[in-house]
This record gives C-alpha cells, structure tokens and sequence, in this order.
C-alpha cells in the first residue's frame, strides 16, 4: 500500500489531475444519467463535460510537454496550464450550473432546482427576520425540494442546524433580484471567501494549496453541494481557516474560526475538540485554555441565542431530528451501517442509536488512547478517521457527509506543506531575536557605564596589554 502511495506521488502533478477530472467526468456522467433530482442530474450533464474536457487537455498538455529539453519550460507549462484549467472547471462545474439553478428557480421553471436544505435555511432566517424563532415547536415537515423561491415553501419545516445557519438565508429578505434571494448565493460567496484566506495564508506550495482548492470546490466533493446545497461548505471553510490558522501557532484566531464553524453545524465539533490538544503559540508553548477560550467567545452567546426562547424546540429540530429519534423521520439516508440496522430494527430505534453511539465511542476512543493528535495535521487526520467511523455508524446519514473526511485527509497534507517554510520562518525570527537582544543589552551596559580606558578593559576582560616600544 506504501509503495502504491509512493508511486503515485511520483507522478506529475498535471497527470494526477487529469485522472482526478476523469473520474469526477464519470462521477458526473453517472449522476446525469441515475440521479433521482433533476437539480442533480442537471448538474451531472454539464460538469461531466467539464470534467472531461479538462482531462483531456491535462493528458494532452503532459504528453506534448515531455518531448521538450528544457526543465524549466516543462515544468512552467504544466503548472501554468493547471491554474488555468482549476478556473475553467470552477467556471464549468461550479458557477455555471449553480447561476443556471438559481435563474431557473427564480423564473419558476418546472423541475427541482435546489435540495431541501436551501429553503429550510431561507424559512428559518424568514423567522428570524421577524423576530421569531426560527426553531418551531412543532414542525410537521422535513424540508422539501423547492421549485420555487415562494416563501410558502418548508414554511413548517424541521430546522436541523445551529443558529448562525441563520444569517445565510437573511438575503431572501432583502429587496434584490430573485435570483440573488436564494440562500446559495450567501453560501457560495462565504465558501470561496473564507477558503481563499485560508489558503492564501497557509505558506503551503501552490501545488498543495490547488489541491485543497479542488477537493474544497472544484471537484465533484465541493461542485456538486455548491450547486445545488451547500450548507456544509462554509464550515469546512472554517475548518480548514481553523486549522491554518493553527499551523501559524496563532491560536487565539484559530479559536474564533473555529467556534464560528462550531455555530454552524454539530460537523464542526470534532474537529473544534480535537484540535485543542494541537494547537500552540509561537514560543511553541501549549494554548489550549486560549484557543478554548476563544471557541467559547464565539459559540457560548451563539447557541445561547437558539437555546433561551425553547429549549425543547432547539433539542427537537438539532438533536433529535438529525438522529431520527422524532416521530416524522429525517431525509438523510444511505445504506450505511447505522442506517441499515434502524430499518431492520424500527421498533428498537432508540435503543440501536444508543447501542451505534456506544460502539462508535469505543472505536474512536481507542484509537484515540493510541494515535493522541498532537499537531494541526494529526488532529485533522483523526477527525477525518472519527467522522468516517460516524458516518457510517449513525442512524441517519448520507454519502455526501464523506466530505468532510476527504477535505479533512487533504488539509493535512497542506499543513504538512506549511511546516518547513514556518520552521524557517521561525528560526529566522528567533535569529533575529537574539541578535537585537544582544545588541540591545551591549547598548544598555554602555549606557549605565562611564567611558573604559583601554587599561581598564583589560583588566576587566583579563588580557594582558603587550608592551609597545617606544
């Protein structure tokens, strides 16, 4: 496995996109042809072209660029010729399905043009909007997929997410065009913002950095809920921003990152946790009560906000709901584990979730006792373990959570990117320390002394003046 890994890191970065494009063209040629939603099989049509185009022209570009003797050219080309195809396809699998869903939804285009989640948001913030609680005491829906942007639509639905979901869907509100009320376009925007500011400030190569870009975005693990959802985008932006900011020893803005993921979704928490146990500042010292400190600023007044006007509501619509543990059941649903045993066992639902969350803490916490995170990298690493080990164990869940690990996997291997240039980074600014600190002790002894004579400083220094003839 080791050798197979090692093997594949050795070939080019442009080839390893190219077999990255290929099989997100059949990921988006299958969806186009099996998906269930036409919001998704409308996506599948146009991404999978995209996909394969650009696959095409990464194996084209490889295979001219290697008949060429000169190095630097070869290596030029290929790396100039990646950048460009990252923005096509974000132009092609992302932006250009995603304006042609909200268009289609705004003009009321017969067919579904968002998941169930966009308009869940957008009645929330409605409530919240006018000042109620966007947590209903008794919800009697549990999101449906919108065609339009009525606001009739999920007016009684169940609302799965924490409060700061909330201000995301405040732009249905507003007095803009139609197509620019849809929840998606606050999403989309946080997402590449956010995303942009992590990478930008990771110090990682621009090869690793553009990976992130793509599992985060480009590809089908960030396009697809882009276009048609996206509600866990902007945590993992957070995530990610978190986890920089981290791997910069800055952990006191690591911590507010990280507790503004935290208000968004329970997805975030893992890691939020984990993390604590990486985290230090730049004297290389351990920052957890900061760092926990400054999750606290954040998410403490947040979920205060949604737990202090119905405490039932906010544990009905985020705890039991996402568990299936309600009398109207949650959407989510793969032939995962978890899944699997509720359905067979749909008599016993309470007692096979509390049996799946024991077996999942076992698993995890042994793991944990063995493999304890003790960096950035390595909390990302056991987060993306421990959320493989819950998807597949929860009693409600979907393939799509998958992205979080996936995300969780790559980020680590830019953190690992990043450390050599802040170790550099950091032994020159402890250089530069040192040296200023001497400089600045020889000035204050000069200051708070007389002016020597010379046979004054050698009988301080202890050299013996050599006679001189006269």
């Amino acid at each position: 496995m080791l050798a197979a890994w090692r093997r594949l890191c050795a070939v080019p970065a442009l080839i390893q996109d190219g077999w990255l494009y290929l099989l997100s063209a059949g990921f988006g040629g299958a969806t186009a042809l099996i998906a269930v939603s036409s919001d998704y099989r409308s996506w599948g049509q146009v991404a999978g072209v995209t996909y394969a185009a650009a696959a095409i022209v990464c194996f084209a570009v490889a295979r001219f660029v290697r008949r060429s003797d000169d190095v630097r050219r070869r290596t030029r080309t290929m790396a100039v010729t990646r950048r460009v195809v990252v923005v096509l396809v974000l132009g092609g699998a992302v932006l250009a399905p995603l304006i042609s869903q909200l268009v289609w939804r705004a003009e009321g285009v017969p067919g579904q043009h968002a998941q169930p989640e966009v308009a869940v948001v957008e009645r929330a913030a409605d409530r919240a909007a006018h000042r109620q609680n966007p947590y209903l005491r008794n919800p009697t829906t549990v999101g449906n997929a919108p065609r339009t942007d009525a606001k009739q639509v999920d007016k009684n639905s169940f609302f799965p997410y924490l409060p700061g979901m909330v201000p995301f869907g405040l732009v249905n509100a507003l007095k803009v065009p139609a197509e620019l009320q849809d929840a998606r376009v606050a999403l989309t925007g946080f997402t590449l913002l956010v995303g942009a500011m992590a990478l930008l400030w990771s110090d990682a190569s621009l090869g690793r950095r553009g990976r992130a870009l793509q599992f985060l975005v480009v590809l089908p693990s960030g396009a697809l809920a882009m276009a048609t959802g996206g509600d866990d985008l902007p945590v993992l932006a957070l995530m990610l921003l978190g986890l920089v900011l981290a791997e910069r020893r800055s952990p006191v803005l690591a911590g507010l990152a990280m507790g503004l993921g935290g208000t968004l979704k329970f997805t975030a928490w893992p890691l939020l946790l984990l993390l604590a146990l990486g985290v230090r500042d730049r004297q290389d010292r351990p920052a957890r009560l900061r760092y926990s400190l400054a999750v606290l600023l954040v998410v403490a007044p947040v979920l205060g906000l949604g737990i202090v006007f119905d405490p039932t509501s906010f544990f009905d619509n985020v705890v039991r709901f996402p568990l299936g543990l309600t009398r109207i059941r949650s959407p989510a649903a793969s032939p995962l584990l978890g899944q699997v045993l509720v359905n067979v066992m749909p008599n016993h639902k309470l007692a096979v979730t509390a049996v799946l969350v024991v077996v999942g803490a076992t698993i995890v916490l042994a793991a944990f006792v063995r493999y304890r995170p003790r960096t950035p990298a390595q909390a990302a690493r056991f987060t993306g373990f421990a959320m493989v080990v819950a998807t597949a164990l929860a009693p409600a869940t979907r393939f799509g959570y998958l992205i979080y690990p996936v995300n969780l996997y790559v980020w680590a291997y830019v953190l690992d990117g990043m450390r050599p240039q802040l170790e550099r980074r950091r032994a020159r600014a402890a250089q530069s320390a040192s040296s200023s600190s001497k400089t600045v002790s020889e000035t204050v002894l000069a200051g708070a002394l007389p002016p020597l004579r010379a046979g004054v400083i050698d009988v301080v220094t202890g050299v013996t003046p050599t006679p001189t003839s006269q």
